[in-house]
């Protein structure tokens, strides 16, 4: 396996966790729909030169398809996400979403025959652990985010959007894997525009649908542009940067986003969380966790 996927995936966390951090500045002051369609239509506009140099011969109707399909599976999965962030305290949403690796290590292992070494097993169940404990923070007792499991719907949605987040990443993987590990080989450059052009026609006509539609667009970017821009930037950065290791040859979907999932840790450290709240001790502990889990995995 080509070891260059470690430091395209270390980058792209590290950027989603800068990514995370502005976010959370400008959600602050803005609705969570609203946000996620400006930030959508500027990741659309950052990326339209990209089609310059796109490879459009590339684009069968399947691979389109499959485009498609991953980017309509993660616009839905936010809506479910949004929804539970809504009605529920972050801090019993934020430890369920670190089960997301799981979710897709099983659908890679279904879906596109992907099979983890044991040592690769116990390094994605030792990160899980680290960052739900990072991400349950906000309690004494790490089990009191499970005790809302069987009581609220919108766990349940958490779960859903978990599964669909899960189907877009193996999705990723086929559409930009190379032909010899069953992939179709699209660019990642090629990749990036189109993709994110459905994601922003998704995201409008949830506006359109549930929220207060091109009012609201343009309310947020006159209110907001400037931070949503950023945040912009950074998304698509990161994106990049995990489009290229997925497109990698022998690269396995099922450790890429666990390694992902290291921008917890960066965001806790980058954001200083880390020195100034409460729960250092839980939070150094996880951290190591984490750290010792990405270890495992590499390996």
């Amino acid at each position: 396996m080509n070891s260059a996927w470690v430091i395209f995936v270390l980058l792209a966390a590290i950027i989603a966790s800068a990514a995370s951090i502005v976010e959370k500045k400008t959600l602050r002051k803005q609705h969570a729909m609203e946000f996620s369609a400006i930030l959508a239509i500027f990741a659309a506009l950052i990326t339209f030169p990209l089609w310059f140099i796109a490879d459009i011969n590339a684009l069968s109707l399947t691979a389109i398809y499959f485009i498609y399909g991953a980017a309509f599976c993660s616009s839905i999965a936010f809506v479910f996400v949004a929804k539970a962030l809504r009605h529920i305290a972050i801090s019993v949403t934020s430890p369920f979403l670190v089960f997301g690796p799981l979710f897709t290590a099983i659908i890679a292992a279904i879906v596109l025959g992907e099979r983890l070494t044991f040592v690769q097993g116990l390094g994605i169940a030792v990160l899980i652990i680290g960052a739900y404990t990072l991400e349950s923070h906000g309690h004494q007792n790490l089990l009191e985010p499970l005790k809302h499991i069987f009581k609220s719907k919108y766990i349940r949605y958490i779960f859903i959007a978990l599964l669909l987040y899960g189907v877009s990443a193996v999705l990723d993987k086929k559409i930009l894997g190379t032909p010899a590990d069953g992939g179709l080989g699209i660019p990642v450059l090629t990749y990036m525009p189109l993709v994110h052009f459905f994601l922003a026609i998704n995201l409008i006509v949830m506006m359109l649908l549930f929220h207060d539609g091109f009012t609201g667009i343009g309310k947020g970017i006159k209110q907001n542009w400037k931070w949503v821009f950023v945040v912009a930037v950074l998304t698509v950065g990161y994106r990049l940067s995990q489009q290229y290791a997925v497109s990698l040859p022998g690269v396995l979907i099922s450790l890429v986003i666990p390694i992902k999932r290291l921008s917890a840790l960066f965001s806790t450290i980058i954001g200083g969380g880390l020195f100034h709240e409460e729960n250092i001790l839980r939070k150094s502990l996880a951290c190591v966790v984490m750290i010792i889990g990405a270890v495992l995995i590499i390996l």
